[in-house]
């Protein structure tokens, strides 16, 4: 194999592929990249056997080849290259060369035929998605996914698609995040429901940062792969049956609360700050037109808040975690935010204003 490519676009296909590989893995080849140069294109893939990443960029390849190399050391290496072409050169059974401007560096590579076989993806399957659709999506469920490996179904979110909707849910058991989209039925193959691991939903989200056409999803064997333009990702599927949240989904009916975003979202951040490392409850206290927040820390004091919103409702005092709040919070797009608050220990309901098919589920806490 020899192949030049440039120094920046090769860094920003390295920065992406290596997030799904393992640094420390008791299989070597798991922490190596594989590099193929064919034609005019460099060919990036990596894996740690439950989430595969493959994308691609242009090179100038004067003898077509693959290599598996480190793809922590290779990125290292990269990153501190001076902007400028860099030759990749590699003889089977010899060291890769990695020459930029003045510098030089030799790895041990690793036979292709080593690295993992990523599965085969048949043409024209599965349904097409706009990227700007998961791309939003997938910041307002990824807060919600839980981290508790005993229970392995709540570790993923639970992507369904059918007749012309798509939706997104995650929970961790205190609290639930809903998205929904609708899609073109035109573009849709099928049904799908798969619930996504959540180291998976991240790098696809960061796949997605700069993406602006469609994302094809394609149903696998225990799998499903997303195909971009040039980039695809392949992720084992978490099995088991997810929690039936629509059983749990509150009414908005009754009287709710009207808030602007910035303004709680400031009001949440200051009494957070007295909370401490304590699992203190942030207490919210409705009362007509006007909203009291304040936190205790036996420890270190007081803090209280009162800001205005429109509310008609009875009065109301409940607690909940701050960190939750502000999760909700940080993924609106909006200007302004409903809450809707049956009783202190009823599951309470957070949406944007306009909906935009967002919402999000929280359990209070015993004050």
């Amino acid at each position: 194999m020899h192949a030049q490519v440039a120094r920046n676009s090769f860094l920003s296909t390295l920065a992406q592929v290596q997030g799904v590989i393992e640094a420390k893995r008791t299989i070597p080849i798991l922490s190596h990249l594989l590099l193929e140069a064919k034609g005019n294109t460099i060919t990036l893939s990596g894996t740690d056997l439950d989430v595969s990443m493959q994308t691609s960029l242009f090179g100038e390849v004067k003898q077509e080849g693959a290599v598996a190399i480190s793809g922590k050391k290779l990125y290292e290496i990269v990153r501190e290259l001076p902007d400028a072409p860099i030759d990749l050169r590699w003889e089977e059974g010899q060291n890769v060369q990695i020459v930029c401007a003045k510098s030089s560096f030799r790895l041990k590579g690793i036979t292709p035929e080593e690295f993992p076989a990523l599965p085969h993806i048949p043409e024209g399957a599965g349904i097409t998605i706009a990227a700007e659709t998961l791309r939003t999506m997938i910041p307002k469920t990824l807060f919600a996914v839980s981290t508790d490996q005993t229970r392995p179904t709540l570790t993923g979110a639970l992507l369904q698609a059918a007749e012309g909707e798509l939706s997104m849910v995650a929970t961790d058991g205190h609290r639930l995040s809903l998205v929904k989209a609708p899609i073109h039925a035109a573009k849709a193959g099928g049904a799908i429901e798969a619930i996504i691991p959540r180291k998976a939903l991240a790098e696809l989200g960061k796949m997605l940062k700069e993406e602006t056409g469609d994302v094809r999803l394609v149903p696998l064997d225990h799998q499903i792969a997303f195909l971009l333009n040039g980039s695809r990702l392949i992720t084992r599927l978490i099995e088991g049956q997810f929690p039936n949240y629509e059983q749990v989904l509150p009414s908005p009916s009754g009287p709710g609360a009207l808030l602007r975003r910035e303004d709680l979202l400031g009001a949440l951040r200051r009494a957070s700050t007295i909370s401490g490392d304590r699992a203190t409850p942030t207490v919210l206290e409705l009362k007509a037109d006007r909203l009291l927040i304040s936190c205790k820390n036996i420890d270190l004091g007081e803090a209280k808040e009162e800001l205005s919103m429109e509310y008609r409702g009875p009065e109301t005092t409940v607690g909940f975690s701050v960190r939750y709040l502000l999760d909700f919070l940080g993924v609106v797009d909006e200007t302004e935010v409903s809450m809707h608050i049956h009783d202190p220990l009823s599951p309470a309901l957070f949406e944007p204003k306009k909906g935009e098919g967002f919402s999000c589920v929280i359990m209070p806490m015993r004050i």
